[in-house]
């Protein structure tokens, strides 16, 4: 087998969490005080807190290590209200397959 005749497969990805939007009200004042969690694999990356806010928006950005396609690990994305008591309240949730995003050729790879 020669090096042309190996599929390349991305080790790592650069991942940006915009905004949130369409998110459950948790908080008082008809606000939310959330930040993004994204997991994949063991690797989590926490936001900053966007403070009273219905469509927050972060702009931050991470990168994690790819697991191998057989394994197919999705990215995890929970967004958060941060509670001053109890635990803090899940607004809402995204399960996004990375290998599949890989692999469709309709895509710019930057997107």
């Amino acid at each position: 087998m020669s090096l042309s005749d190996q599929l390349w497969s991305p080790t790592t990805v650069q991942v940006t969490v915009l905004q949130a939007r369409g998110l459950r009200i948790k908080g008082k004042g008809g606000t939310n005080d959330a930040y993004a969690v994204m997991q994949l694999g063991k690797d989590k990356f926490q936001t900053s807190v966007a403070e009273k806010s219905v469509a927050p928006v972060w702009k931050e950005e991470a990168s994690f290590d790819m697991p191998p396609a057989d394994r197919g690990s999705p990215l995890h994305v929970h967004v958060l209200h941060r509670a001053l008591v109890g635990p803090d309240k899940l607004l809402g949730q995204a399960v996004i397959n990375l290998h599949e995003l890989s692999e469709d050729q309709s895509r710019d790879k930057t997107q």
